[in-house]
């Protein structure tokens, strides 16, 4: 019987020591958790601004994929302004095409039937993340830096890389919107996917706009350009959102690319200038 109660109590010590143990490991990774999720809100603390997310789909006799996403976000502390951008574009196609001969005529098989081959392929792999800090000299002259990074193979863009600094003049920034105009000179350097690359010396020209018209819709305009003995780079940019709810807005963007001197001679299709219409859904940070 004395064996039968010590052995009880050794068990019942070891489980309350096995729980002990269990609680203190869970205590500990919780803890880690609640360090990770900290660490996660204090590196976001301060900052503000959308993020973006659309997507299209197409299937049947033809089939097209385009999905989009952006980032803008913004720190200000004291005289400082801390500007992130990110954009990415990928638009995917595939079509069937009836093969034809050197004189435009349809090609047939032995069977009385067109030639046709299935052809798929990228109509648009943009990435883009940018960085541009802000130090204000007064409430509306500042002074800035850019520096970016650009990829875009199907508009024969390997790699594009600027380094800008210049001044800029806040005319308002209130509760309804803003507008400001840039202006600074840089060095770019751009690598074509087929060509020679084009470095060197830029000008820098750069207006934002945006006013908020009602509390559920505001519109945004931004033309930025550079300029090069090489390379002459021009982005218009047309947005307006609805709001849906306290966070989320319905966005329909446009934008117009130019960049000249980039034209793939292997590809008849091959143009200095793209055009790109989203949707997407906002989310405010």
């Amino acid at each position: 019987m004395t064996h039968a109660v010590f052995k009880g109590r050794s068990l019942a010590a070891a489980a309350v020591a096995l729980a002990m143990t269990s609680g203190h490991a869970f205590a500990q990774d919780q803890s880690a958790a609640d360090k990770a999720l900290e660490l996660g809100t204090s590196a976001l603390s301060g900052w503000s601004g959308t993020a973006s997310a659309g997507a299209t789909f197409a299937s049947g006799n033809a089939e097209s994929n385009n999905v989009n996403a952006s980032l803008r976000i913004i720190k200000s502390t004291e005289r400082w302004d801390h500007v992130v951008t990110a954009e990415w574009f990928k638009g995917t196609s595939t079509i069937l095409v009836t093969e034809r001969d050197e004189e435009g005529e349809i090609v047939i098989d032995d069977n009385g039937f067109p030639v046709r081959n299935i052809v798929e392929g990228d109509n648009s792999d943009l990435f883009s993340i940018g960085y541009q800090p802000k130090y204000y000299i007064n409430e509306k002259l500042y002074a800035f830096g850019i520096l970016d990074y650009t990829s875009d193979e199907p508009a024969n863009i390997d790699s594009s890389t600027r380094q800008i600094i210049g001044v800029g003049y806040s005319f308002y920034r209130n509760a309804s919107g803003y507008l400001s105009a840039e202006a600074g000179i840089g060095n770019k350097t751009l690598s074509p996917v087929v060509g020679d690359d084009l470095d060197g010396g830029i000008g820098y020209l750069g207006v934002n706009y945006l006013n908020r018209i009602t509390d559920t819709v505001t519109l945004n305009a931004d033309m930025q350009a550079d300029f090069g003995s090489d390379n002459t780079f021009v982005e218009l940019g047309l947005g307006a959102a609805f709001k849906l709810s306290d966070n989320f807005s319905l966005k329909v963007s446009h934008f117009s690319r130019s960049n000249t001197d980039l034209e793939d001679p292997s590809n008849p299709l091959s143009s200095d200038s793209d055009q790109i219409t989203t949707f997407a859904l906002v989310l405010d940070i």
